[in-house]
């Protein structure tokens, strides 16, 4: 009963942690503290934030992460960019197929660093893919509406991609899974 009460306890502070940074965020008060880094650390950051998650629930996850050697560096907050790896990471999991395949990859292409996530879930219908970026958004199925969420962590990832000039991206199809993606500038830009 305690360690279930600290869990809860955990999971609401996170939340309300969330929604302060969220509102910080919408009134322009958020700052970045921007620094060239090196992709490979910033996944190997987001790798090791993200394995109690992976624990959680206790399925066997198969998670598997591919990084491009001499990827450039990027200029970023590295806070922010983990947390939104972290974020696309979990997200992967709760709405990926049983059990969750999920893949961090980071490649680099037309000048830029693409660090993708990609799951083998149910897909995201094309009608809520414009959608899907909204705060409070989520897709109405029952599915969604059994995960815990805020409905602000795909809104969160957007505006850190917005605040590093760098944008998400979605491929989805229904029935194929998902892969979103951070695009960033490289260093050099």
């Amino acid at each position: 009963c305690t360690t279930l009460l600290v869990q809860e306890s955990e999971r609401l502070s996170k939340m309300i942690e969330r929604l302060l940074d969220w509102g910080r965020m919408e009134a322009g008060r958020k700052i970045y503290e921007l620094k060239t880094e090196h992709v490979k650390d910033i996944l190997e950051d987001a790798r090791r934030a993200y394995v109690p998650h992976q624990e959680v629930g206790g399925e066997n996850v198969d998670f598997a992460m591919e990084v491009d050697e001499n990827l450039p560096d990027v200029i970023v907050d590295r806070h922010a960019i983990v947390d939104s790896i972290v974020n696309l990471l979990s997200n992967a999991q709760k709405y990926g197929g049983t059990p969750p395949k999920i893949r961090l990859r980071a490649s680099t292409q037309d000048g830029e660093v693409i660090i993708a996530v990609t799951d083998n879930g149910a897909g995201i219908p094309e009608p809520e893919q414009r959608r899907i970026f909204e705060k409070f958004y989520r897709i109405d199925d029952r599915l969604s509406r059994t995960k815990e969420g805020s409905g602000l962590g795909l809104a969160i990832v957007k505006h850190v991609a917005r605040a590093h000039r760098a944008h998400v991206t979605l491929d989805s199809e229904e029935g194929k899974g998902s892969t979103f993606a951070l695009v960033l500038p490289t260093a050099s830009e």
